[in-house]
């Protein structure tokens, strides 16, 4: 009762600091941040004590849910008789809903009890412990005995714990009015294995997927090593096809000689063949060869043409005939300059 009267004390004190007038005859204004509730806004339960021995989580999620959604109660309980302890902690869905639970329900009558209700600064609820993780200064005073017993006692009060979370969330549910039937259950436990199996086919469906797409580019991979080898070794066939033909002209330009010369070496000749290609021939052979003349092209003088005084124009000098044959090549003459530029003589 005396923190009942102590809760209400400093209610009455904070609204008449915040709603006192000033000076002009303003009223004030009342606002949360300043007040003592702004300590506790990193919390939302709150905590009820004087509660009748007789009610549920359900019958005070309903009186304490006129404030505010409640998304969890705690309602300590006997460990041998199972009967209410007389307290609980209640968790608001809104952290400014227990501002309002303590401001409205802290020295509310309840079947005949004065209910205390107030902030928690600090709540949590009792976790399962691992009982193969035991703390090592309690190892360290137990035998092996004494520590098998304190593992069985810990997976015991994980039990209760479990069976404890499951009726709570079954009185919650009930308060709410959001108890699931037999039936619900079963069709609830269909739909989440019908859900789970459809999990299954789809990752099923997507690493079938994934494999073929992986072997399929192991293919194509495969296939583009062995074209790549395939063109790597043409290429090599080639070039050896390249040295061989190199070789066998080189022979032969040594057999053949020029003109009774002494005979080359085959490899110095392949080394000598792009100097031999470079050889100087005379312009004039040259031309003959590749033009079928002289490479000078005669060029006309002013004197090439004459005119008459009387503006006809004159006969030009009649030239020279060269008889048919006169500026061609021997066969020697070829097959020499084609020694010279690296080519395969004539056939005679």
């Amino acid at each position: 009762m005396n923190r009942v009267k102590h809760v209400e004390r400093i209610n009455q004190k904070d609204i008449e600091l915040q709603l006192k007038a000033d000076t002009v005859g303003n009223a004030g204004k009342w606002d949360v941040n300043k007040s003592w509730h702004a300590q506790y806004k990193h919390s939302a339960y709150v905590y009820v004590g004087g509660l009748p021995y007789d009610l549920s989580e359900g019958d005070v999620t309903v009186v304490f849910s006129q404030v505010g959604e409640i998304v969890d109660i705690n309602i300590p309980r006997d460990k041998t008789t199972g009967r209410s302890r007389g307290f609980a902690f209640i968790g608001y869905e809104d952290q400014r809903s227990t501002v309002l639970a303590v401001d409205n329900f802290n020295g509310a009558k309840l079947l005949g009890k004065t209910l205390r209700v107030d902030h928690c600064e600090k709540y949590t609820e009792e976790q399962k412990k691992d009982p193969n993780e035991l703390p090592e200064h309690v190892t360290r005073k137990l035998n092996e005995k004494e520590i098998e017993k304190k593992r069985r006692q810990i997976i015991e009060r994980n039990a209760e714990l479990d069976e404890h979370a499951d009726a709570k969330a079954d009185l919650f549910a009930e308060g709410r009015g959001t108890r699931l039937t037999n039936e619900q259950m079963e069709e609830q436990q269909i739909r989440c294995e019908l859900r789970s199996e459809k999990e299954l086919d789809a990752n099923r469906k997507r690493l079938t997927h994934i494999e073929g797409v992986r072997a399929k580019r192991k293919q194509e991979y495969a296939a583009a090593a062995s074209e790549e080898e395939r063109k790597q070794a043409k290429w090599e066939e080639r070039r050896r096809q390249r040295e061989q033909e190199e070789v066998q002209e080189a022979r032969k330009l040594t057999a053949v000689g020029q003109h009774g010369e002494s005979v080359v070496d085959p490899a110095a000749a392949i080394s000598n063949t792009a100097a031999a290609n470079t050889a100087p021939v005379k312009a004039a052979i040259w031309g003959r060869l590749m033009g079928g003349g002289g490479s000078k092209k005669k060029q006309k003088t002013a004197g090439s043409l004459s005119f008459k005084s009387s503006g006809t124009r004159a006969q030009p000098e009649p030239k020279e005939q060269k008889r048919f044959g006169e500026d061609s090549m021997s066969v020697e003459e070829t097959n020499k300059m084609r020694a010279e530029l690296g080519l395969a003589p004539l056939k005679s």
